[in-house]
């Protein structure tokens, strides 16, 4: 991590990809109103919803890690953010309320990628059957992947 901190926070390039995330965040939900707008499946519904979603995260923790962790906490955004949500007065059991924010983030970021994937298969003549099936094992592989690493957050030994 703090050899990736070292590259993602050179002057540069930090600048970036705080531009990267604005113009995704604000792309998708002119991308969700478009497609909102159309008639749609189950799957169609839940990468708009997921997209969306994911707007409004990338948002909100960008403001977690620029204003309230380096600005007014005065701490790096790594475990020691972590920490500071466990020692805060609104934490129950030491496990802090953003377990569910965290957790809806993980599964719609991997969710999302998979619905996108079912389209692109959908469009390259792929059978439909088989695309969903591709975005039905994603769904299930994402919610492993946020349980794990919600898990690990709590303390839990994977």
């Amino acid at each position: 991590m703090d050899v990736g901190r070292k590259v993602y926070r050179a002057g540069l390039l930090e600048p970036l990809l705080v531009l990267a995330f604005l113009f995704q965040a604000v792309s998708g939900l002119y991308l969700a109103w478009r497609w909102s707008h159309a008639r749609q499946d189950a799957f169609r519904t839940f990468q708009i919803a997921s997209g969306v979603f994911l707007s409004v995260f990338i948002l909100g923790h960008m403001n977690s890690v620029f204003v309230y962790a380096r600005t007014y906490l005065g701490i790096p955004t790594d475990w020691r953010l972590r920490r500071a949500h466990r020692q805060a007065s609104y934490t129950t059991h030491g496990i802090s309320p953003l377990v569910p924010h965290y957790a809806l983030g993980v599964f719609f970021v991997l969710g999302h990628l998979f619905a996108g994937l079912r389209g692109v298969l959908n469009a390259h003549g792929y059978r439909p059957k088989a695309a969903r099936r591709v975005m039905q094992g994603g769904l299930m592989l994402s919610a492993a992947v946020a349980a794990a690493i919600i898990a690990a957050m709590c303390g839990a030994r994977i």
